[in-house]
């Protein structure tokens, strides 16, 4: 399988998959029910199977500037045990030989950005070295927004344990080795890179913005799960922790690169993942 690239100037963003999540998300968008999906035409073939089931992925993204290499996001991991998350337990993935092919290896990653801190962003933050959790990247700094870790700190009875595990298995090794970096929501990483408010699906996410040579990018990270809330914005997921802002980020920042060359990246977006907003009459359309 090979990783999908995207040119923002003299940036290089290259996609990392992990494995296919499409009935996942299915369950956790109800409105997406599939005699609704198979109305949406821009949908096919790339992001819904002619029945109205849709496509979707874990993944990662690897950002190549001229001095540094950036993860944003870290996918679900391998040897996780997820119980309320069955089909996410115990992975056996090639992630990291896919990074190796991109002429990466784990000592090359200079930051890992989360946009949020669920258990399906994080998994690859850490691997079992001598029976212990460990960060697998040693020598990179994880940017953590620190309003959104001092929530997870607090372990919100309302969430399934899987998210709660993730943060024992996948973020508190992190901390604990001294590599995190608390930052804003509004961080700037560099002239490049920076960090975008955009709350609603956690208390404090944030997407990705990425600019170069007059040209941008945004990885959405969990603002959309599907390009079928690109026509229907008002459908939420069921684990949007605050349902009323998710709705209106969703539509600040569709609204905001609607009729750009700004390139959504959609975090949980099936190939070819990435594309452009357009409106067409009252509606909005998404466009690879």
């Amino acid at each position: 399988m090979s990783s999908l690239k995207w040119q923002i100037g003299d940036i290089e963003i290259f996609q990392l998959a992990e494995m296919e999540i499409g009935f996942i998300v299915q369950s956790l968008v109800p409105d997406a029910q599939p005699e609704i999906i198979k109305e949406i035409d821009f949908l096919y073939p790339d992001f819904a199977d002619e029945d109205g089931n849709l496509k979707s992925l874990t993944q990662a993204f690897l950002i190549k500037t001229a001095d540094k290499n950036v993860l944003v996001d870290a996918g679900v991991g391998n040897g996780k045990e997820r119980v309320d998350f069955a089909p996410l337990s115990d992975l056996q993935t090639d992630f990291l030989s896919r990074l190796s092919e991109l002429g990466v290896g784990v000592d090359d990653i200079d930051y890992v950005i989360q946009t949020h801190l669920d258990l399906d962003h994080v998994g690859w933050n850490t691997t079992l070295v001598d029976g212990k959790w460990a960060p697998t990247f040693p020598n990179a700094k994880y940017i953590y927004v620190e309003g959104e870790y001092e929530f997870w700190k607090t372990k919100p009875e309302f969430l399934p344990g899987d998210f709660l595990r993730a943060i024992e298995d996948s973020i508190e090794p992190v901390v604990e080795a001294g590599q995190a970096m608390f930052v804003d929501n509004s961080f700037k990483l560099d002239d490049n890179i920076s960090l975008r408010p955009s709350k609603g699906h956690t208390v404090n996410h944030v997407s990705v913005v990425i600019e170069s040579g007059g040209e941008k990018a945004i990885i959405f990270g969990d603002v959309l799960h599907h390009p079928a809330q690109v026509a229907h914005p008002e459908w939420n997921s069921v684990v949007d922790h605050s349902p009323e802002d998710a709705l209106a980020t969703r539509a600040v920042m569709l609204n905001e690169v609607a009729d750009t060359n700004i390139l959504l990246i959609g975090s949980h977006f099936h190939d070819p993942v990435a594309g452009y907003v357009k409106r067409s009459g009252d509606k909005l359309i998404f466009v690879t």
